[in-house]
């Protein structure tokens, strides 16, 4: 397992428009609702620049996306998939680390990822975005479907996370003056179906148990300047065809329950990701969970 350099600059794309992305700053026009607006530039946190982050689950969708806008923000980032054909073809011209890695493995080989991760020095910034379903309701859920879905949404990031944050507490003992500790920053990707049912029992348990595991560690994990966030999204538009039937039929189902009218994207996700890791703009937010879902959670069976 030997990691990838690749170099370039490129854009991103959202809600049909491309947003052109430097070091700096990144404007556009974008669509909220039904509405057009043009907002002023966006101006990325100088904090993140030169921070060593981790992306999972980075092939596609929002881990792609928060990779990519971390490495606008200047961050050193290592993207981590199992699917390397997608990995180093969204990645091909990127400055990062590419690492394969199955955080449904056994915890001896997460931890073997980690402790590769950090041979060169602690990450400060983590993105835990990894997660995996299999369809299957409760009566059809066996000890293989439990095992894949369960390991990879949340023994995997439980491990990996514990290992690399063992990591950065022993960097920070080693540092003299504890006001220039270095910090740390997770963000845990987890799901809407963190606290709604979603027909797939060992998913939403998965999805809910990271919820709970983010507040547990923020408490945990702020004595040593680490501050642990969760970001619950709705119903982000990840597939390439959205003209299949199930795009349509999820389309018809869910658009008239989103009070802005229309679903996200993930680069709706990865800017409040790099909001949730700047100390600069989040310094004071720990134990949160931010549902980024265009008001998808306001509905109730009053609007039936």
């Amino acid at each position: 397992m030997s990691p990838a350099e690749v170099s370039s600059t490129k854009s991103l794309d959202d809600h049909d428009v491309t947003w052109e992305v430097d070091q700096v700053s990144v404007s556009s026009e974008f669509r909220c609702g039904h509405a057009r607006a043009t907002p002023p530039s966006l101006v990325l946190p100088d904090d993140l620049q030169s921070r060593r982050s981790v992306v999972t689950g980075a092939a596609h969708g929002i881990g792609e996306a928060i990779a990519k806008w971390l490495i606008r923000a200047g961050a050193e980032v290592t993207v981590i998939d199992k699917d390397q054909v997608g990995l180093k073809h969204a990645f091909r011209t990127e400055p990062c680390q590419i690492l394969e890695g199955d955080f449904g493995d056994d915890v001896d080989d997460v931890d073997s990822l980690a402790d590769y991760l950090t041979r060169r020095g602690p990450i400060e910034l983590i993105v835990n975005n990894v997660g995996v379903t299999t369809g299957h309701g409760f009566l059809d859920i066996g000890p293989p479907e439990f095992d894949e879905v369960l390991g990879t949404n949340l023994r995997g990031p439980w491990f990996f996370t514990r290992r690399l944050v063992e990591v950065l507490i022993e960097a920070q003992e080693r540092e003299i003056n504890r006001r220039q500790h270095r910090r740390g920053s997770i963000v845990f990707i987890s799901s809407l179906h963190d606290r709604f049912v979603s027909g797939q029992a060992h998913y939403s348990t998965s999805k809910a148990a990271i919820a709970m595991l983010s507040r547990e560690l923020a408490k945990q994990l702020a004595p040593h300047r680490i501050r642990v966030n969760t970001i619950s999204p709705g119903w982000i538009r990840t597939a390439e065809d959205t003209t299949t039937r199930e795009q349509v039929e999820k389309h018809a189902r869910l658009w008239p329950r989103i009070p802005l009218g229309v679903a996200g994207v993930p680069a709706d996700v990865a800017r409040v990701a790099i909001f949730l890791l700047s100390d600069a703009w989040a310094g004071y937010i720990t134990g949160q969970n931010i549902a980024v879902d265009g008001g998808l959670s306001l509905h109730t069976w009053l609007d039936e």
